[in-house]
């Protein structure tokens, strides 16, 4: 009877031995620990960023009558100055005539700058063409041409940003794309304008051992609102925002993945890993936009371990 019991007893402890097993074998895999993040709706952009100089939008550079000499000087750069003012007096002088590469220097710098060029109307003045401020002006005694301006008088509450941009990136403006413009002179502050207008020809410089340079695209992109802080000359940034997305969905680069040509992410659904096949469109600093395959609001997985597959249990990490 005992030996009986004892038989019992072992059956009965290689059965319970077995369903363990069986049980170990077949209970559900650990869920694997995943980091998130949620799918945001956000503006996106994509955009340019030149290097420009400030000027007024409208400025009139004024020749002598004839060659002459700076005999007094009534104002000073800087000054505000009403149209009619005298702004300085001269005596009619015959100077020596400048040489063609001196005139060339000299009147490709006003004419970036200045809207037109009048000549003065008096021998032995010339007066402001329109109000404005003085941005230049020449000094006592000094001799002056009449193929040349040596006043300038704009109106710096009118002020725009002129740009080159390579010809690599000039395809990509359109008028009326927005703009932000910083510059190191004036601190952190941040401008805005737009492109008003687009040169229709490029431009190649030839340094001076004639070696061809980049081919460029001027553009000019008047400032809105206020433009305190800036002044003609300062060197600028321009950030020309050159496509716009709104509300478009993003997410972390972490967590889109690839297997061949074809994109995806890794979706949290009832506890599990759910895999999405995506369209991805602008590759951002920190995010990557989603235009197919995904909702704002999804929980993505990122940076998901290579044996992860659709369908794993998973577990948020806190």
């Amino acid at each position: 009877m005992e030996k009986q019991a004892r038989i019992v007893l072992a059956m009965t402890a290689v059965v319970l031995s077995v369903m363990l097993g069986v049980a170990c074998f077949f209970r559900a895999p650990k869920p694997a620990a995943v980091q998130t993040a949620v799918a945001s709706a956000q503006d996106i952009y994509n955009s340019i960023t030149v290097q420009g100089i400030v000027e007024a939008a409208d400025s009139v550079a004024v020749c002598p009558y004839e060659n002459a000499v700076i005999t007094a000087v009534y104002a000073a750069v800087g000054d505000s100055v009403e149209a009619g003012d005298i702004l300085c007096s001269l005596v009619p002088r015959e100077g020596k005539e400048l040489e063609a590469s001196s005139l060339q220097s000299v009147w490709k710098s006003f004419s970036e700058s200045s809207d037109q060029t009048v000549a003065a109307e008096e021998r032995d003045a010339i007066r402001a063409p329109v109000s404005g401020t003085v941005l230049t002006l020449p000094m006592e005694n000094e001799q002056v041409w009449s193929e040349v301006p040596c006043v300038q008088i704009a109106d710096l509450n009118n002020m725009q940003v002129r740009v080159r941009t390579p010809e690599v990136y000039a395809g990509n403006l359109q008028r009326g794309q927005m703009a932000n413009i910083t510059a190191s002179a004036a601190g952190e502050r941040v401008y805005s304008a737009s492109v008003a207008s687009i040169s229709p020809v490029a431009v190649r410089t030839v340094s001076l051992t004639g070696e061809s340079g980049e081919a460029t695209v001027e553009a000019v992109l008047p400032l809105r609102g206020s433009t305190e802080g800036l002044r003609p000359g300062y060197s600028v940034t321009a950030k020309i925002f050159t496509d716009y997305h709104p509300q478009a969905v993003a997410v972390p680069y972490e967590a889109v993945c690839q297997r061949g040509k074809q994109e995806y992410v890794f979706c949290v659904q009832d506890g599990r890993a759910v895999q999405k096949a995506v369209t991805t469109g602008y590759l951002l600093e920190e995010v990557t936009e989603i235009t197919e395959g995904l909702t704002a609001g999804e929980l993505v997985i990122l940076s998901p371990s290579d044996d992860l597959t659709d369908g794993t249990p998973v577990e948020v990490a806190a």
